[in-house]
């Protein structure tokens, strides 16, 4: 099954996918690619997705195995005990359901396990799983990995299903092919700059390519539910796709200039309108991964509002540490304060940033979070 299948209303109706069905799979969509794109951490960010995920397709465990050059690891599990986690980390990969999808890089759907005696099906034999479908993770040529997933008691895995278990892979990879590059630029490796214009590269061109994809498969949608989702989603990306421009860089190529990206987030979202108004007292640059964050929370700030705000950066000490405030200055604005605590992937985002957010009145929100470029491993541009 391929990625470029996405679950668009037309490919579920050729399956027979019942409406309540589609909606349901699209809002998963939905609420996976925010948690995806919001993601800092690869373990959790695959126990996320198993826990979205595991009630609606009465998934009962999972594995996901991480390659790094030759060798296959267990990278994290889900319904397992610590004994079976442990048999699962010492398992001969390459023997395994695993280590042949990997070899191949195609997807394995295996039913009536328990009947059986396949020897690359006895370790979930084992664990009572009956059907097992396991997927490559693919960032274009690049094997990032497989994500298996078993059923003790349900049927085998229906197209629909496997075609939004694909869907998801194709977006899981998307985002560990992002974090692994980060992390490596994190630890101070010498070739930081030529990593980070390969990273910006890369993930633009990636990004570019599921923008046209989505946006494709949104304009062919004929339910409006499935259009609407489809093209929220580009309209994301875009915004991850802006924060790898070149147009953003610092003189550290760690460091993005968050005021411009800003005013470009704002300028795709009112289109031919008036420039966003973006003031501050001095050089904002932050790392690429807090800029991202930055911009995916001002996107879904300006979904909460009927105004363009205009927004004032300003830094200041706060015990010792050095804050970076950002003000939204518009009619209606301060009441998104109180939307925060109900809204998951706000409150995913200012988590991430460590930042508070508070209104001083209905036309002002507050942002305030650390900028210490000690705590975030950067140095400040030269002012």
């Amino acid at each position: 099954m391929s990625p470029s299948l996405p679950l668009t209303g037309d490919a579920m109706a050729e399956v027979g996918v019942d409406p309540a069905d589609a909606r349901r799979y699209l809002a998963l969509v939905t609420a996976a690619t925010e948690r995806l794109m919001a993601a800092d951490d690869p373990g959790a960010m695959i126990d996320s997705l198993f826990a979205l995920i595991r009630d609606e397709l009465r998934l009962d465990v999972f594995f996901h195995f991480r390659r790094d050059g030759e060798v296959a690891r267990l990278e994290t599990s889900g319904g397992l005990t610590r004994a079976e986690r442990q048999a699962a980390a010492a398992l001969d990969v390459e023997g395994s359901v695993s280590g042949q999808v990997m070899r191949d890089r195609r997807p394995l759907h295996f039913s009536q396990i328990q009947q059986g005696d396949d020897a690359q099906t006895a370790f979930v034999r084992m664990l009572g799983v009956d059907v097992y479908l396991c997927m490559p993770l693919l960032h274009g040529e690049e094997l990032l990995g497989t994500l298996g997933f078993g059923r003790r008691s349900a049927g085998p895995f229906a197209e629909d299903e496997r075609r939004l278990l694909s869907l998801l892979c194709h977006y899981t990879a998307l985002a560990q092919h992002r974090l692994r590059i980060e992390e490596a630029l994190r630890r101070g490796i010498d070739t930081q700059a030529r990593l980070l214009a390969e990273l910006n590269h890369r993930v633009r061109n990636a990004l570019q390519i599921a923008i046209g994809l989505v946006s494709h498969e949104g304009r062919q949608a004929d339910i409006p539910e499935t259009r609407f989702a489809l093209f929220r989603a580009a309209e994301r990306l875009q915004v991850l796709a802006s924060a790898h421009r070149p147009l953003y860089a610092t003189a550290d190529p760690g460091l993005v200039d968050l005021t411009a990206l800003f005013g470009d987030v704002i300028g795709q979202a009112q289109g031919d309108g008036p420039d966003a108004t973006v003031v501050a007292d001095g050089p904002v640059a932050v790392p690429i991964e807090r800029a991202v964050a930055a911009a995916l929370l001002l996107d879904t700030l300006m979904t909460k509002a009927d105004t363009i705000p205009a927004i004032v950066f300003t830094t200041d000490q706060q015990d010792g540490n050095e804050m970076l405030r950002i003000s939204f200055v518009a009619t209606g604005w301060g009441r998104i304060a109180d939307l925060v605590g109900h809204d998951r992937l706000l409150a995913r985002l200012c988590h991430q940033l460590r930042a508070t957010v508070t209104s001083e009145d209905d036309g002002c929100l507050n942002l305030v979070m650390p900028h210490d470029g000690r705590e975030y491993g950067h140095r400040h541009p030269q002012r």
